[in-house]
């Protein structure tokens, strides 16, 4: 995590700032959508989408560019993030390892970002296709038009999020157990990204 910026003149009881963090999805709709959803419930922080609909590797390689620019002393952001699912992407544990040797975050969902919307509905234990899990949400009401949302869908994402992240971390231990990378299919860590939003909303500046 980069610095915090220096508060300028002399306050006798300054407000914290906002931390600021920056965001690239591979999803051009149904992550932003989220992302929105997560903005009224931690206001305290400025969540930006810097870019969107970009494969693993190459969201990877921009935040690193935007990684490198950022003014140590005086920085734009406080924290990056990369979104983005598994799916039949190739060069996926590069992506990975590259966030993780250069201080990016990602949050990884296989196949794809839609059994992370499921998972406020129900627990989805075996290995499942992209299509069929897209189809499922769908089927719950999550999604409507190309993808956006539904209101009914945000509501439920909002009330189930401690359920979601409940069934997506026994996923992850199973996972271990078995002997497999965390992002096997199926799973993901979005949880992990919004616990950071959470936290950085309380604490805010310190």
């Amino acid at each position: 995590m980069s610095p915090t910026r220096k508060h300028s003149g002399p306050s006798s009881n300054p407000r914290p700032r906002k931390r600021v963090i920056r965001v690239l999805t591979e999803g051009r709709v149904t992550e932003p959508d989220y992302i929105d959803i997560l903005r009224t419930q931690y206001s305290g922080v400025s969540i930006k989408i810097v870019e969107k609909g970009s494969p693993p590797k190459t969201l990877v390689d921009k935040a690193r560019r935007y990684q490198s620019s950022n003014d140590e002393h005086n920085p734009d952001f406080d924290e990056i993030w990369c979104i983005f699912d598994v799916d039949e992407h190739p060069n996926i544990e590069q992506a990975i390892q590259e966030a993780r040797d250069n201080g990016i975050n990602v949050a990884v969902t296989n196949p794809c970002f839609e059994l992370w919307l499921v998972l406020h509905y129900h627990d989805q234990t075996g290995h499942i296709d992209g299509k069929k899990i897209q189809r499922e949400a769908e089927r719950l009401g999550i999604l409507k038009g190309k993808k956006e949302i539904s209101k009914g869908g945000a509501n439920v994402v909002r009330k189930k999020y401690d359920d979601a992240k409940s069934r997506a971390k026994r996923l992850e231990q199973t996972h271990r157990r078995n002997g497999y990378k965390y992002w096997h299919n199926p799973s993901s860590r979005v949880w992990r990204f919004v616990d950071r939003l959470a936290l950085l909303a309380e604490v805010g500046d310190g």
